[in-house]
This record gives C-alpha cells, structure tokens and sequence, in this order.
C-alpha cells in the first residue's frame, strides 16, 4: 500500500521548475482579477473613485493608480503562466514591494490624519495582498539549487537599459517616498498630495528592484517575463498625461520637468517593448 505525499508548493527535487500549488495559483489569479477590475475602473471611469479613495486625488492620479492596478494585474497573471517559478518570481516581488509600501502609506495615514471607513479598507486590502505576495516568496524559495543553462545570449544593450532605468527610478522613488514636498517642487510635473506621490514612489522602487535584477541575469527568458509588465505602466501613464494635458501645463513646474518625466516614461515603454519582441522573435 503506498502513501501520498502532502502537496508542497515546491518540488524538491527540481528546484529550477518549481510549480505553484492550487493555493499559490488561486491567491496570485484573484489577486489579478481584483486588479485588473480596480484598474479598469480606475482609468476609465476616475470620477467614481475619487470620493472612495483614502485621501485626495484628481482624475489623473486616479488614472496613474489605475495603470498601477493593471500593470500589477498583467504581473501576477503572467506568474501564474511563466513556465519556471525562477523566471516568474520577480513579479510576485514587485507585487509585494508596491502593496507592502502603499499599505505602510495608507497605514500612517490612517493613524496620524483620517481614519474613515475607506482609509482602513483600503489599507486592509493593501496589507493582505503584500503579505501573500511576501508568503508566496518565502515557501517557493528565491535562490536557485542548481545553476540554470541560458537558452541564449542576452541582446547588447539590455543590461545598460535596465541599468539607467534602474538608476532613476531608484533615485527619484527615494525622494518621492521620503522627500516627497521636494520631489513635488522639483520633478513631479503636476501637484498631488504628499501620500499619492509616496504611493507613486512605491511603484517606483519596486520597479528598481525588479530592473536591479534584471541587470544580473544572463538568461534572456528570465527577464522577458519581466518586460510586458515594464512597458504596461509608462505607456498608460503616457496616455493618462496625453488625456489631461491641460492639468500639466498649467500645473509642472517647467518645461524641461514635463520633458525629462515624459523623455524617461517614453525611453522605458519604448525600450521595454522592442526588447520583448527582440526576444520573441529570436529562435530559440
């Protein structure tokens, strides 16, 4: 008579094709499908957000949130597919980092300024959902047992991509979360409230994580999955600014602010999406 083992999110035995259990799965397409239907409503119809969410915002950070919640629920759909938990378990980073950052936000918020109904829930949702991503990362592992073999060389370029990306998001994400009335005056090219930049700058530095990464993996399809996601959020947010133009020229602090900020967002989507199809089209 023979035993079954219990089911394990990993398998021991192969630890470069770690496969997800049923919970881990149902976890990460929930929190997609929770997502992708906050982004949805976020970015087409801002209006009806605005006096649910936490703190202040205008229609256009209901839009950046929005592109936020969308590029997140593309991220956590496309770990559930990745063929290797390896390749996948950087989304499930980002995802972490980006809720953990907002909940803390939205947290200090709740104790030090408003403490209604919605502040809570929100901060709820943010914490939950950070913390799964987090348990996730902790039972499938993070570090390989065994060295993975590239199955082909990474395109001439890609590194330094992610290196000034992750350069910039790095520096501006650390002053927008910590200095975020200074990052305001001299970057951010419309007003926002203090807790919507920091939760900007929540994305940002989980996207600096993500390309850090990036920037030390020698096997191009561990940061193809990487790359639909990168160019997901800075084509929306581009299109969110090109919808409310009037709110940022009356509103940026200069012209050379909105150039760089729309310059950088342009280099990102653009070079995120000819580097995926670069390695889409490459025989493999």
């Amino acid at each position: 008579m023979t035993t079954r083992e219990p089911a394990s999110t990993i398998s021991p035995s192969k630890s470069n094709d770690i496969l997800l259990n049923s919970y881990s799965r149902t976890f990460l397409l929930l929190l997609s499908g929770i997502n992708l239907a906050l982004g949805l409503i976020f970015y087409i119809y801002p209006p009806i957000v605005i006096s649910y969410w936490p703190w202040p915002v205008k229609e256009l950070a209901v839009r950046f949130l929005g592109a936020i919640f969308l590029a997140i629920a593309f991220g956590c759909w496309s770990a559930v597919h990745a063929d290797k938990w390896q390749r996948a378990k950087i989304l499930v980073l980002v995802g972490g980092t980006f809720f953990g950052i907002t909940g803390i936000v939205s947290l200090v918020r709740g104790i030090t300024v408003s403490s209604d109904a919605s502040t809570w829930a929100w901060t709820g949702y943010f914490l939950i959902a950070a913390a799964g991503c987090l348990l996730l990362l902790h039972r499938a592992g993070w570090h390989r047992r065994q060295a993975e073999t590239p199955t082909s060389t990474m395109p001439r370029g890609a590194r330094l991509f992610f290196g000034i990306q992750t350069s910039a998001v790095g520096i501006f994400g650390i002053m927008m979360l910590l200095v975020p009335g200074l990052a305001q005056q001299e970057f951010w090219p419309w007003k926002v409230y203090v807790s919507t930049l920091q939760t900007f700058a929540a994305l940002f530095l989980a996207t600096c994580l993500a390309t850090g990464w990036a920037t030390q993996q020698k096997d191009p399809e561990r940061i193809k999955v990487l790359l639909p996601l990168d160019a997901v959020f800075p084509s929306l947010a581009l299109l969110a600014v090109a919808i409310s133009w009037s709110v940022i020229a009356a509103e940026s602090p200069s012209w050379l602010v909105t150039g760089v900020w729309v310059g950088l967002y342009s280099f990102v989507a653009a070079g995120s999406t000819i580097l995926y199809f670069a390695l889409t089209r490459r025989p493999r």
